[in-house]
């Protein structure tokens, strides 16, 4: 996770903090372990390179989270605070055993990584509607971040809950029904932004 905190100087104590949050283009390259969310990329069973853990009840583990980079900059007046957020899926933290390889648990990870995507949305729109100061700005955003990330904990733990790890088919149906029209609305929001 990639952070990156600044502090102010006195000169900027009585300047006001805008705050630009959005969603950073980062492109996943040929050979890399770090796959970046892409609406046009769904996640193959090569990509879960990691070694599995014999002993762990699950088939299959995704590992994916967020995180943001952050920029300051000053023009005499104002403060303004530049965060950049991603979604990113790690080929070699994430397995399947050899038996498992069809597109129904396959989707089921998938959706782990698209839920880890609506987080990250849910972390844009918590900095978007935050008050930071000058004096705040890197305690707030530390603090919705630690929160974004454990309500994405939360969701996923109660996906694979509810869905007994892709166990139950007609929980995962609801599932996939609603974390494809979460990700289908999304997308669409994302298009008309562009």
């Amino acid at each position: 996770m990639a952070i990156i905190f600044f502090s102010i100087s006195g000169k900027c104590l009585s300047q006001k903090v805008i705050v630009h949050a959005f969603m950073e283009s980062k492109k996943s390259t040929a050979g890399n372990d770090t796959i970046y969310y892409d609406f046009n990329r769904n996640l193959t069973w090569n990509d879960f390179k990691g070694k599995p853990v014999e002993s762990y009840f699950a088939g299959a583990v995704t590992a994916s989270g967020f995180a943001f980079d952050s920029e300051i900059n000053f023009d005499g007046k104002n403060i303004y605070l530049n965060i950049g957020v991603y979604t990113f899926f790690s080929k070699n933290d994430s397995w399947k055993k050899p038996g498992i390889n069809s597109d129904y648990h396959l989707l089921h990870e998938q959706h782990h990584f698209d839920i880890t995507r609506l987080s990250t949305e849910n972390f844009i729109n918590k900095v978007k509607q935050a008050h930071f100061t000058k004096n705040n700005y890197n305690a707030v955003l530390s603090s919705l971040f630690d929160e974004a990330y454990k309500e994405n904990t939360n969701l996923q733990h109660k996906y694979d809950k509810e869905t007994s790890h892709s166990l139950d088919v007609d929980a995962q149906k609801q599932w996939n029904n609603k974390v494809a029209a979460q990700i289908r609305k999304l997308r669409q929001n994302v298009a008309l932004k562009s």
